[in-house]
C-alpha cells in the first residue's frame, strides 16, 4: 500500500518529492534558453545541415543489394540462360545476342535451324521472363548506384540516359531477334537485329566505364573527407 502525501512529506521533508521533477526542468532549460524556440530545418543554412550516417549508410546498403543483384542476374542470363539456348535448343548455334560483333543473315538462318519450331517457342519464352528482367532490374541498379553516388545533376542526367538506353534498346534487341529467327530469309530484319545486338553491347560498354568513374570519384571523396576530418566520428581539423 502506498504512502499518502503528508506520510512523503514527513519521511523525505517538502522538497523530496519534487527534486527529479525539478532537476529534469532545470536540464532542459539550461539546453534551451527561455523563450527561444528550437530551430527548423527549414530556417538552417545549407552549410549548417549535415546528413545523418544511419540514414546514409541505410540508403548505401539498399543501393548496393539492388546494384549486385542486378550485376548476378546479368550474368545468369549471359552466362547460363543464353549459353544453354546456344548448346541445348540450337545444337551448338551461338545465340545471337552473345555476338557482340554483330552477325549476318546467314548465322540467323543457321541458328533458326539449330532451334527448330519447338526451340523458337522456347527462345521467345526466355526473352519474355529472364530476358525481360534482366534489362530492368539491372538498369535500376545503375540507375540507384550513379544517382546516389553522383552528386553533379548534369553528369546524373547524362549517367541516367545512357543506363536507359541500355534498357530500351536490350528490350527492342530481343523483339527484333525473334522477328529474325522467325523469318530466316529476311535480310532487313536480321541486320536490325544485329544493329540492335551491337548497340546494346556498345552501351553495357559505357556502362562498364561510368560505373569506374563513378566508383573512383566515390573513393577520391571518401579520401578527401578523411583527410580534412569530415567523416561521421571524425573530430574537424582546424
Amino acid at each position: 500500500m502506498g504512502m499518502t502525501r503528508a506520510q512523503k512529506a514527513r519521511k523525505y521533508g517538502e522538497s523530496g518529492g519534487s527534486t527529479a521533477a525539478g532537476s529534469r526542468r532545470s536540464r532542459g532549460a539550461a539546453a534551451r534558453p527561455a523563450g527561444v524556440r528550437p530551430t527548423s530545418v527549414h530556417e538552417m543554412r545549407p552549410d549548417e545541415l549535415a546528413a545523418e550516417p544511419t540514414r546514409g549508410s541505410s540508403a548505401g546498403i539498399l543501393v548496393g543489394v539492388a546494384f549486385f543483384v542486378g550485376a548476378a542476374l546479368w550474368l545468369y542470363y549471359h552466362l547460363l540462360v543464353l549459353q544453354g539456348v546456344s548448346g541445348a535448343m540450337a545444337h551448338g548455334v551461338t545465340a545471337p545476342e552473345l555476338l557482340a560483333g554483330g552477325f549476318g543473315p546467314e548465322h540467323v538462318a543457321d541458328f533458326a535451324r539449330g532451334l527448330g519450331p519447338d526451340g523458337h517457342t522456347g527462345y521467345k519464352g526466355v526473352h519474355a521472363t529472364t530476358g525481360l528482367f534482366t534489362p530492368l532490374l539491372t538498369g535500376m541498379g545503375w540507375l540507384l548506384f550513379t544517382g546516389l553516388n553522383t552528386p553533379q545533376r548534369a553528369r546524373k542526367w547524362v549517367y541516367w540516359v545512357v543506363v536507359l538506353a541500355y534498357a530500351v534498346v536490350f528490350v527492342a534487341g530481343n523483339s527484333a531477334l525473334d522477328a529474325a529467327v522467325a523469318h530466316p530469309a529476311d535480310q532487313g530484319a536480321a541486320a536490325l537485329a544485329s544493329g540492335l545486338v551491337v548497340t546494346r553491347w556498345i552501351l553495357f560498354a559505357a556502362l562498364v566505364l561510368i560505373t569506374v568513374i563513378v566508383a573512383v570519384s566515390v573513393v577520391r571523396r571518401k579520401l578527401s573527407d578523411f583527410a580534412e576530418g569530415r567523416l561521421p566520428g571524425q573530430r574537424p581539423r582546424g
